[in-house]
């Protein structure tokens, strides 16, 4: 069975070349703050709902949990028109913003916020997530009726053809910047207040005085100024701070990166699994994960053998792990090749895409098309005639946002 075409409702710039996938803009997400955030996900929700009602047919739905309120969108539309749909989740809300500290745990907006998360579940005719931790706790909002509902484990992928090792003396990045005769810790993605960047600030800090290290932060977010403020309070001549980068660039900055820092703050590390970290593995980066030791990520880390695994907030393992790699370049230079090796053979579109069509068939089960939501890398839904989808200006390292 084929998918069929797909229409894409998304809040991110696509660029679409022939095939069978069309493209409608939404409102854009803003990030400036947490109310121009909430704000953003009810335009969003709001719109799609519009469009999804006006649609002809009862086609099938696939709705991402970015913005969060989607899988409810999925929902109404089911009850009203019959849309069958399904749902993937690439972080579990509302207990995100709970450990943000936006929300009770146990007060009535999250407790009937699960709820509703527990009937848009039941509901659909698949729930896909990304990692094992993840699935766990969906299940739990679902509770007793656990049994009830099919949760897939598919983990997100790279595009390993167009991010890829390159030697730092044929990379304009790494020339522009100085970073060929550097070992580089690269941090790509959002600088959100929930990431952590404070621990790398401070493995900087105590790394300062070995020449052969640089830090080089590359993004945005509500978390960038303050790590402005410390590296100039605490005179950090080895970070550099650059902008979030244009699409065309970011296959040549991630490939800039002998070690890559992800991190995950304690209690998130069963909420997500940051997709950034496949990007990376492709550009040959060695990995130093900063998460509890059972994520997803962590398990990730240590079973390939790709680097090191170090709690939340330990600024001293960091900076020991980087300055161990940099002592050992033979096994710096192993980690990052077997990181790219993993990433081709595991985790490219190549590796993912057969799963996702097998999941995705049978839970259409003749269902016309696919009507997919923001962040998603829609291309592969619609089957192999179908025309590549590129954002034009996202950061490929973090595609999906959290919180």
């Amino acid at each position: 069975m084929e998918l069929g075409a797909c229409l894409a409702f998304t809040g991110m710039p696509y660029a679409v070349e022939q095939g069978r996938l069309d493209t409608q803009a939404a409102p854009r997400y803003d990030r400036r703050s947490v109310p121009r955030r909430a704000w953003s996900w009810l335009l969003f929700a709001v719109a799609s709902l519009v469009r999804v009602l006006r649609l002809p047919d009862r086609p099938f739905l696939l709705a991402v949990t970015n913005p969060p309120v989607l899988p409810h969108v999925a929902w109404l539309a089911h009850k009203l028109r019959g849309n069958a749909y399904g749902l993937l989740v690439w972080d579990v809300y509302p207990d995100h913003m709970v450990n943000m500290g936006l929300v009770r745990e146990n007060g009535l907006f999250a407790r009937l916020w699960t709820a509703m998360n527990a009937r848009a579940m039941l509901d659909a005719r698949v729930v896909i997530t990304l990692g094992e931790r993840m699935r766990e706790t969906l299940r739990a909002q679902l509770g007793r009726e656990a049994g009830h509902v099919r949760i897939e484990v598919i983990p997100n992928w790279a595009d390993t053809d167009q991010v890829r090792h390159i030697p730092k003396a044929e990379n304009p990045f790494a020339l522009e910047h100085g970073q060929v005769d550097r070992v580089t810790v690269l941090y790509s993605g959002n600088m959100g207040t929930t990431h952590a960047l404070e621990t790398i600030v401070e493995a900087a800090s105590m790394l300062q005085s070995d020449p052969r290290i640089l830090f080089l932060l590359i993004g945005d977010g509500l978390g960038r100024e303050k790590v402005e403020r410390e590296v100039v309070a605490r005179g950090l001549a080895n970070v550099r701070l650059l902008p979030r980068q244009p699409w065309e660039v970011l296959p040549y900055s991630l490939a800039t990166g002998d070690v890559a820092i992800v991190t995950q703050t304690p209690g998130s590390e069963r909420l997500s699994v940051p997709s950034k970290v496949y990007s990376l593995m492709s550009a040959g980066c060695a990995l130093i994960a900063c998460t509890h030791e059972e994520s997803d990520l962590a398990r990730l880390v240590r079973d390939k053998s790709l680097g090191s695994v170090c709690a939340p907030g330990d600024a001293r393992g960091v900076a020991e792990a980087i300055s161990w790699l940099a002592e050992e370049p033979d096994v710096l230079a192993e980690s990052r090749s077997r990181s790219r090796r993993v990433a081709v053979e595991q985790y490219s579109l190549q590796a993912v895409l057969p799963h996702l069509r097998d999941v995705l068939e049978r839970a259409m089960g003749g269902a016309s098309g696919a009507i997919c939501s923001a962040g998603l890398e829609v291309a592969p839904l619609a089957g192999e005639r179908t025309g590549a989808a590129r954002p034009r200006n996202d950061d490929l390292a973090s595609h999906k946002e959290s919180g």
